[in-house]
Order: C-alpha cells, then structure tokens, then sequence
C-alpha cells in the first residue's frame, strides 16, 4: 500500500465565502461544498448522503446546514448528522444506525493570513485545478 501525499492547496479569500449558505466548490472535477461558521470555514461534499441531493446554495444557520430536498442537518464542523429527514419513515436503533452512516465527508481546511486552504492528495498544490 502506497502513502497518499497531501499538500496544502490555495482556495479563495476568507471574505468570499458569507456565512449564510454553501458555496459550489470543484476541485479537480470533484463537486464539493465551502461553507463558513463564524471565522471557520469547511470542504465537504456537495452531495447530501440521503439522497445525493446537491448542498450548493444549501441554508447554513449556528453551523448546521440543511438539505433543500427532504430537510437532513448536518454540523458544517465536522460533517456529522444533527436531523436525519423523515422520509423514509425510521424510528429508534434503525434511524440511528442510518446516522452512523450517513456523516457527510470533509477536509481539513485552514484560514493563513486570510486566505482559506484545503488539505488535498497531490505531489504538486499548483497542479490542482480549483472552482469556486
């Protein structure tokens, strides 16, 4: 098994991405989401796990954002559930297993002067194509 190398890849100045809502963000053809919870800012995703619903231009209010389709929440810090949508029905250890399952994925970020950073698999940061 090889080791997977991992820079420090240039996205945006902090300023560019408001508190309110999540941005599309692509980086090297991956659709994901930058979303920003006072000076902290995430890369996650840009697909809800319920339903592979797009998160770009999702609501993001005290670090939670929501799904537009069937309403799922998820903590922008780290991804993990705060509401999983009702739809399909799920009650006690069956919804529960489903919330175990279904954390949306992120990167590790970090603001430098503020311009925010994203820890990406590559040998080369200046390589890596970036969207916003």
């Amino acid at each position: 098994m090889s080791d997977i190398n991992k820079a420090w890849v240039r996205l945006c100045p902090l300023d560019r991405v408001s508190s309110g809502k999540a941005l599309n963000l692509n980086i090297n053809g991956q659709r994901l989401i930058i979303a920003r919870c006072g000076d902290n800012i995430s890369v996650m995703q840009g697909f809800c796990t319920h339903m592979l619903y797009p998160l770009a231009g999702a609501r993001i209010q005290d670090c939670v954002l929501t799904c537009g389709l069937h309403h799922s929440k998820f903590d922008i810090r780290d991804g993990s559930v705060v509401e999983w949508s009702t739809l399909p029905g799920l009650a006690g250890n069956t919804l529960e297993a489903v919330r175990e399952q279904k954390i949306l994925r992120t990167f590790e970020t970090r603001v430098d002067d503020g311009t925010v950073y994203v820890l990406w698999p590559t040998d080369d940061p200046n390589s890596v194509r970036v969207r916003l």
